[in-house]
């Protein structure tokens, strides 16, 4: 991991962002270490740069849009019971995690373990720099510390989810052969950087897209129902004891999760949006921020300094250039399909037909054009994700394939699912089923009711129905790979999808050729391990 840390301020600095979302003054290109952090203001920039890898271009200079700007949707996505690779696309670092024939020496991988490891070098810089910092008003300092705590944490979180115990820094400067270290010392320092956040930071910041102190607690009920959920589920480590969730107590970690979903359901004042639509909608962002507690952030800017790409298969198929479409690399399956009940509203929104050459079909949302997809067929090659929807191309300042929409990373919808979760588990499944229902209500469509979806849902195994609603609402936003994960449930939805419904299943033997259990864990980038000797293989790579 040598090349990770020899990170200095000066290519983190030339990476900032200039988007309005994350700061307002423009950033430095050039400068040293002993001559930066002399300022709150470059602090700030600093922070900025810790942000910037959610949705960056590049980090210097290697990768590209290779976290959740493009490439992890791909990779967090792909070979699921949700999303498949078309066929007709051939990309040697995506389309493994189409048909879940990825291997250690993937570039998209290694890509986001390098960049990962930025994020949490250059929080771990800002952290230590700001005590020789003395013109923040109020308690800035405070929240600046926070904040880089909590993405490090969020990077950490993600990278152990990915790979499963992995090398875990919290100071500037590093051992490059830091060894793997197990999944329990992951998460003492996540849950940690998460619990200092949530103690310091207000609840909005003074910047909108910024994290606040709602943020942290979603992420404490993230990290801990998924320790607690693999501990119960016995998520398997194959013999490789970082791996292991064997040490997790889950009852403390679900009353945990149930105690910060309670306090965000009653007092962040963030709520699930009239309109399901506008959470994915180009140019509805004023919305999306009511529900959304972090997003990878993307601008409407001609500079193009963050920008996110769903070009490759996330909205209906069709023309980037003229109608928003995209190219369709990535398809619904048709498990995604049959989940839904026609009475919900989320079904025609999040799979759609393509768009075509539509030029003249369209709707419009607060003034801005979106064109309308064609029907749905699932056996057709038509088939499309429609859950993002990009704007009229004419109406944004952007290359057609590439969008200024936000990714949610974490939604109130999200919580209340969690919530839902950690009710059943401690005790309490009538009020998990009527805490189920409360994201069901948004859903109905006009002339039905929730008692139908409630109906048209309910399974006797509650954890079923759970993983169904939380597929049905979260779709396509990275989150179903992990959910598999952590309720042992992957090699089940592997084997369980059809071969002979939905146009794009045809890849669905390839993928159980392609799988193993092991899959469950990403491997170690190959090229991680070549600097890094003191790095073990995931088995099964």
């Amino acid at each position: 991991m040598k090349k990770i840390f020899y990170i200095v301020i000066i290519a983190a600095l030339a990476n900032l962002t200039a988007c309005e979302e994350y700061l307002e003054t423009a950033p430095y290109s050039f400068t040293s270490p002993e001559n930066f952090y002399q300022s709150a203001s470059e602090a700030e920039m600093a922070l900025a740069g810790v942000y910037n890898v959610l949705s960056a271009g590049d980090v210097q200079g290697k990768g590209n849009q290779s976290t959740f700007s493009r490439d992890l949707m791909g990779v967090l996505n792909g070979a699921t019971d949700e999303v498949v690779i078309n066929s007709s696309f051939n990309n040697a670092g995506l389309t493994p995690f189409g048909n879940a024939g990825f291997t250690s020496d993937n570039d998209a991988i290694n890509n986001s373990w390098f960049w990962f490891y930025a994020g949490i070098n250059r929080a771990n810089y800002l952290i230590e720099k700001l005590e020789g910092i003395d013109d923040f008003q109020g308690n800035r300092k405070v929240e600046v510390a926070a904040e880089a705590r909590l993405l490090r944490g969020f990077y950490h979180m993600i990278l152990s989810m990915m790979h499963g115990g992995v090398p875990v820094y919290t100071t500037a400067i590093q051992d490059e052969y830091q060894e793997r270290q197990s999944i329990q010392q992951v998460y003492e320092v996540v849950i940690a950087d998460y619990e200092f956040a949530f103690n310091n930071l207000p609840d909005r910041a003074s910047v909108l897209s910024h994290a606040n102190k709602w943020t942290a607690a979603g992420l404490l009920a993230k990290a801990h129902t998924y320790l607690a959920s693999a501990k119960t589920s016995g998520t398997p480590d194959f013999g490789l004891d970082l791996n292991s969730f064997a040490w997790v107590d889950a009852d403390s970690h679900y009353q945990k999760a149930l105690s910060y979903t309670t306090q965000i359901m009653q007092n962040s004042g963030y709520t699930l949006i009239p309109n399901y639509d506008y959470l994915f909608r180009e140019a509805t962002k004023s919305h999306q921020y009511n529900e959304s507690l972090l997003n990878a952030e993307a601008a409407n800017s001609s500079g193009m300094e963050v920008i996110n790409m769903l070009v490759n298969g996330w909205c209906p198929q069709g023309n980037a250039g003229t109608n928003g479409g995209s190219y369709g690399f990535f398809r619904p399956t048709g498990e995604m399909y049959n989940k839904y009940d026609t009475n919900d509203g989320r079904f025609a929104h999040n799979l759609t037909g393509n768009l075509g050459g539509q030029t003249n079909n369209f709707e419009e949302i607060d003034g801005v054009k979106y064109y309308i997809p064609n029907a749905i067929n699932p056996n057709a090659w038509t088939y499309s994700m429609g859950k993002y929807r990009a704007m009229d191309p004419k109406q944004r300042n952007l290359p057609g394939w590439a969008n200024s929409i936000n990714i949610p990373l974490l939604r109130y919808a999200d919580i209340v699912l969690l919530h839902a979760e950690a009710q059943f588990f401690t005790g309490d499944e009538p009020g998990a089923r009527s805490t189920l229902t409360m994201v069901r209500e948004r859903a109905v469509k006009d002339g039905s009711s929730v008692e139908d979806l409630n109906t048209a849902y309910y399974k006797s195994d509650f954890v079923e129905e759970l993983l169904d609603s939380r597929s049905r609402e979260l779709c396509f936003e990275q989150w179903r790979r992990f959910d598999l994960a952590r309720f042992n449930k992957f090699d089940e939805a592997i084997q369980n999808m059809s071969t002979d419904f939905g146009f794009y299943n045809g890849i669905v033997p390839t993928i159980k050729q392609n799988w193993k259990p092991e899959r469950v864990w990403i491997p170690i980038p190959l090229a991680q391990m070549d600097l890094n000797s003191n790095l073990v293989q995931n088995p099964g790579f």
